[in-house]
């Protein structure tokens, strides 16, 4: 990968997650309605998907270039996840119980879950919130649900990769069976991302003209505006509330994947945009090495804006003295809010070492306990 790609990369990771986080400080709870229109074209939504294609291309980019076996595999991709997801249920629980016993009529509402906390737990750390109607939410964390959806694809990708023949088959179907139609429907554009890595890897734009390589870069944001003013998503999902009628199915069983259609055009014009930007990026020189790391650095905490930010957001806006209403408060609550989340990468994602050194102790100790290892040799 060519260090102005990668850049890129990690430039638009970061800004998909602050889209994340604008899109959900725009709830009238939080800024008076003032942001409602980021609200009404889903923006957050459709960073998701930016993300879902990141995560593909990346994790297949770290397998293949590395060389990775299936050890080191499960190890970073362990890591990766809870190094963040065990430190935000501990925040979440512990911001929504000192919330909802301070102001027990503000946590009174449908972004709120106070029930079976036992069962939320279990549910958060096995990654089972979204398997097929289940659609759980994890106390106030809403935007775990995509968490909950990539882990499965991480387990799929590293059965495809590792397994061969019909174990690879028969695993890929089992999960197929135990996730559900809602996270299945998604996996495409999470694919795509790998199949952009496979793409570039292979040099298969090598020859492509710089001027195709520019309109690939630009032309896929320009229909992707135009499909917000024509109200694209709207008609999809109208169609798509359709045939579920038509087949006699709930609205709620497509879960957050509701918009997968559009989710995967928008995927596909991602995949488009990042192979016109591959090929523009070779000739760029002039970002220095302190812009770089400055990049490499907000980068660094995408993973825990994206998983901190909404339990600290719904904590903070139902303190007595704030005022949604008011600018100044409004400020404050998005600057504290993405301090936060700042602070807390400090001791989850930027402490990812740790965490692989963990996990890896803990495979190495149930690789020693395998009856088969433990067994005398012929």
């Amino acid at each position: 990968m060519n260090r102005g790609f990668s850049l890129y990369l990690d430039t638009l990771r970061f800004l998909a997650a602050l889209a994340v986080f604008v899109s959900h400080l725009a709830y009238a709870r939080f800024t008076n309605g003032n942001l409602q229109w980021i609200r009404d074209i889903n923006l957050g939504s459709d960073a998701v998907v930016v993300f879902f294609v990141l995560s593909g291309y990346v994790i297949a980019y770290t397998t293949f270039a590395r060389d990775r076996g299936r050890a080191a595999y499960a190890e970073a991709r362990i890591a990766r996840l809870y190094s963040v997801v065990i430190p935000a249920l501990l925040l979440t629980f512990a911001l929504d119980t000192f919330g909802s016993s301070l102001q027990p009529q503000i946590y009174e509402a449908p972004w709120y879950n106070g029930e079976n906390r036992i069962g939320q737990l279990i549910g958060a750390l096995t990654f089972s919130t979204q398997v097929w109607s289940s659609n759980i939410n994890v106390g106030s964390n809403g935007p775990f649900w995509s968490v909950a959806y990539e882990a499965w694809y991480y387990v799929g990708f590293g059965i495809a990769v590792f397994c061969r023949g019909p174990m690879r088959l028969a695993l890929l179907a089992l999960i197929a069976l135990v996730v559900g139609p809602p996270i299945l429907l998604l996996a495409p554009c999470w694919l795509l991302g790998v199949g952009l890595e496979r793409t570039l890897r292979r040099d298969h734009m090598a020859t492509l003209p710089k001027a195709a390589a520019w309109g690939l870069a630009l032309a896929p944001w320009a229909l992707y505006a135009s499909g917000l003013a024509l109200h694209v998503p709207m008609h999809i999902t109208a169609l798509t509330d359709a045939l579920l009628h038509r087949l006699a199915l709930p609205d709620y069983v497509l879960g957050f994947s509701d918009e997968f259609i559009w989710n995967f055009l928008i995927a596909l014009l991602m995949t488009a945009h990042f192979i016109g930007v591959h090929r523009l990026a070779r000739e760029v020189t002039w970002i220095n090495a302190r812009a770089g790391a400055a990049i490499r650095w907000l980068a660094g905490a995408t993973f825990s804006i994206y998983l901190f930010h909404y339990p600290v957001l719904n904590f903070l806006h139902g303190l007595p003295a704030f005022d949604s209403a008011n600018p100044a408060h409004q400020v404050t609550l998005a600057a504290v809010a993405l301090a936060a989340c700042f602070l807390l990468a400090e001791v989850s994602e930027r402490r990812l070492h740790f965490w692989k050194r963990l996990v890896g102790r803990l495979l190495g100790r149930l690789a020693i306990n395998r009856p088969e290892a433990t067994a005398p040799q012929a």
